[in-house]
């Protein structure tokens, strides 16, 4: 035994390998020489009072990256612990045991969402979570993530508002659950205040809407993607519904489209098809189950084939900024324009609540002014009949 200083520990050679050394001075304080020439500082001690219990030993850290006065700092500290009854050892290898952020994650998309969401939104969240949330967060423990970790990651995603409190809220569910679960007892995900989302409730103009349809015409477009884009403005529909479509769900004769439970947001509907939308259907190639199909298999097109096109597109046509979406936009507000209430717009764009709907149908001034019109127009009519009234036959 010897006193474990700097000296000391730099002069440990070769035949040294595997040898622990003790501090004369700390009792269970110690250093070994690896086989690789590294020196690593030790702490040792017994999981109780008497030699029945077993010796504990846990690593302090690499020669170099502490001094040998560190090292006995640390020492003291975990043999400190120790002596009030802690058992240092058997927490380290139970956190080393412990889930991670990236299993937590896992498990929610495993255990929740895939059984229990759409396959789309599952497979939105599953994006997420790798492209995003496991990089970030995923080889950290559970009870080593702080809400101040959270909060600072969020912070710097201000250029991406929108998707990151998307993940904040994948990530807070994830949480959620392994709170329920019983693998820590707060969730540090909650009390994060969202990033401030500019409202995206952008309606094409009918110069865009014209330009858009006259590029989807050209001869050089992909049939299958210029008629999808072409459909979404003709039916008001989300993609995923054109884009899962199958031949089994159309009825041209009728004009009708069956959309079933897993392709849209609020379950199985019709969509009644326009004359304009059945000739773009009636020629297509029935080269697939789908309708919009893949290249190769039996597939339905995918959304790289469908995002290329459309940039392609919007691009020609001027409007570098419309987003797909936004033709479901332009359909409502067409309706409503057109005199659609609320109850058949609701129906037509396959919205579960009428306050999505009323969004389309409030904003429509024409019909607001012609109503107020033909109402002042009654009531003027109303007040000049009664002025004009004789009155000895009014009531005394």
């Amino acid at each position: 035994m010897a006193r474990i200083t700097k000296r000391f520990v730099d002069a440990l050679g070769e035949e040294e390998a595997g040898r622990i050394h003790r501090d004369d001075d700390l009792h269970g304080f110690a250093v070994r020489r690896n086989a690789d020439g590294s020196r690593t500082y030790l702490v040792e001690y017994r999981a109780g009072r008497g030699r029945s219990y077993p010796t504990r030993r846990i690593s302090l850290g690499r020669h170099g990256a502490l001094t040998p006065e560190d090292a006995r700092r640390s020492a003291k500290q975990i043999l400190a612990r120790v002596a009030s009854g802690e058992d240092p050892a058997a927490e380290r290898a139970h956190h080393r045991r412990e889930p991670t952020v990236r299993d937590a994650l896992i498990t929610a998309l495993e255990q929740h969402w895939r059984p229990k969401r759409r396959a789309s939104t599952a497979k939105v969240f599953e994006e997420m979570i790798n492209r995003t949330l496991i990089p970030q967060f995923g080889a950290t423990r559970l009870s080593d993530l702080t809400r101040s970790e959270i909060r600072r990651w969020h912070a710097q995603q201000c250029r991406r508002p929108r998707a990151a409190n998307h993940e904040l809220a994948v990530l807070r569910k994830a949480l959620s659950l392994a709170v329920s679960d019983e693998l820590i007892s707060d969730n540090p995900g909650r009390g994060i205040p969202l990033h401030h989302e500019e409202a995206r409730d952008r309606v094409p103009t009918d110069a865009e809407l014209r330009a858009v349809w006259n590029e989807l015409s050209a001869p050089e477009m992909r049939l299958e993607a210029s008629t999808l884009i072409k459909l979404l403005i003709l039916t008001g529909c989300r993609v995923g519904e054109w884009q899962n479509a199958r031949w089994s769900d159309v009825d041209l004769r009728a004009g009708l489209l069956s959309l079933r439970p897993l392709t849209t947001k609020a379950g199985a509907r019709h969509v009644h098809l326009s004359r304009p939308a059945v000739d773009l259907l009636t020629p297509l190639p029935r080269r697939s189950d789908f309708i919009l199909c893949n290249d190769v298999g039996n597939g339905p097109i995918t959304k790289d084939i469908i995002r290329r096109t459309w940039e392609r597109v919007r691009e020609r046509a001027g409007a570098p900024d419309l987003r797909l979406h936004d033709l479901r936009h332009g359909f409502a507000t067409r309706g409503a324009a057109l005199g659609a209430n609320a109850l058949i717009l609701r129906d037509a764009l396959g919205h579960k609540t009428l306050a999505m709907t009323g969004r389309y149908v409030s904003r429509q001034d024409a019909p607001v002014r012609l109503l107020s019109e033909k109402i002042a127009d009654d009531l003027v009519g109303l007040f000049e009949a009664d002025s004009g009234a004789d009155p000895a036959s009014s009531p005394s």
